[in-house]
């Protein structure tokens, strides 16, 4: 199969009025588009990725990701569609973490668990936005500053995220923070994506290629243990090429736990700054999807949670397995958990997560 080539054109960012909140700001809608067909639409409520549009490989342009057609469902909305997940991406057993003698407890939005944040995540936050030029690129930058103790977590959080598109359709996500006291910090983005275009079915039949070789057993309460496992011999083998859906309806006790896949995989190579953690291929479409990211690893979730009854993009209802995420991201319940790498941010350090997606089709 050959890989269709891109060209090399200008990029520029629109923005648009996409709401109102309840107290009455303003909520806006950014547009990146390359002249490849490739067209992001990016709030600066929550950071949320509304749409990725992009041709399949035919030239017909679809959107490839889960969300809502209006604001008012990002407000109502519990499954993070799109948005950045912080200030700790993933669970915290018990929401509570001890650093420096010290123990925090956080708020608990996940049976006793702080998940993506807790109760007000980075996900619910209208974010300062501004389009910079920087090496004569233009880059949405989004910024916002979490207070000491904002769902229990500690120190001042300065977080800046920049978003930006390059003709070769790459759109590359950089998050940087810095604190004024010892903290915990790990960002990630929480899109669901569906390479079909047609949000009435499932992504099952999309070809799965995860780079790693262990992932994280969890607990009853999805908290990851602390020894992990090889992937080799086991339905979360996605070493090499494999459909979501092989082994996702197998007997497997840690497929039962989360009924589906929800876990984090080691990625091989972790020291290395910038390297590929995932591919996702859709047949159907041509559609592929290499994840980037200088994380030691991604949470894998095949969207086993989301609910017939939430009405999505064009009154089309969520089911499970519609969509998965691929999220980079720092080992999760870290804080807990010392032999996994730490996650703390000193005051005078500056925390950097790189994401870069990138699109393409094969014949």
């Amino acid at each position: 199969m050959n890989e269709k080539q891109t060209v090399n054109h200008p990029l520029t960012i629109s923005e648009s009025f996409f709401g109102k909140l309840p107290d009455g700001r303003d909520v806006s809608a950014f547009g990146l588009s390359n002249s490849n067909g490739l067209l992001i639409r990016i709030l600066n409520y929550g950071g949320i990725l509304q749409s990725i549009v992009t041709p399949d490989r035919k030239g017909v342009s679809k959107d490839i990701i889960l969300g809502f057609n209006d604001l008012e469902g990002y407000l109502q909305d519990v499954t993070y569609q799109g948005a950045i997940a912080g200030r700790f991406a993933n669970r915290i057993e018990g929401a509570r973490f001890t650093l420096n003698g010290v123990e925090y407890n956080l708020t608990k939005n996940d049976g006793d668990n702080c998940l993506h944040g807790g109760d007000r995540g980075f996900n619910q936050v209208l974010w300062e936005s501004q389009i910079i030029l920087e090496n004569d690129q233009e880059i949405l930058r989004l910024q916002h500053v979490s207070p000491h103790g904002d769902q229990g977590f500690p120190g001042e959080l300065r977080v800046t995220v920049d978003y930006s598109l390059n003709s070769d359709n790459e759109f590359n996500i950089k998050m940087y923070a810095s604190t004024d006291r010892d903290t915990i910090v790990s960002l990630t983005l929480h899109p669901y994506f569906n390479l079909s275009g047609d949000f009435s079915t499932n992504i099952l039949d999309h070809v799965l290629t995860v780079n790693s070789d262990e992932f994280l057993p969890v607990s009853s309460s999805q908290i990851p243990v602390s020894k992990q496992q090889n992937v080799m011999n086991t339905v979360f083998d996605f070493s090499t090429a494999r459909k979501i859906g092989q082994w996702i309806g197998s007997d497997d006790e840690q497929l039962k736990i989360t009924g589906g896949y929800d876990h984090y995989f080691i990625k091989r190579s972790h020291l290395i700054d910038h390297v590929e953690c995932a591919e996702i291929f859709d047949p159907s479409s041509g559609r592929k999807l290499k994840v980037l990211s200088n994380a030691p690893g991604v949470q894998v979730y095949t969207g086993n949670y989301l609910r017939k009854d939430i009405i999505g993009k064009d009154g089309v209802a969520f089911q499970p397995y519609g969509g998965i995420c691929i999220e980079p991201q720092a080992f999760p319940n870290s804080p807990n958990e010392k032999t996994f790498p730490s996650a703390l941010l000193t005051r005078g350090e500056t925390y950097e997560q790189h994401i870069s997606l990138q699109f393409s089709t094969e014949v």
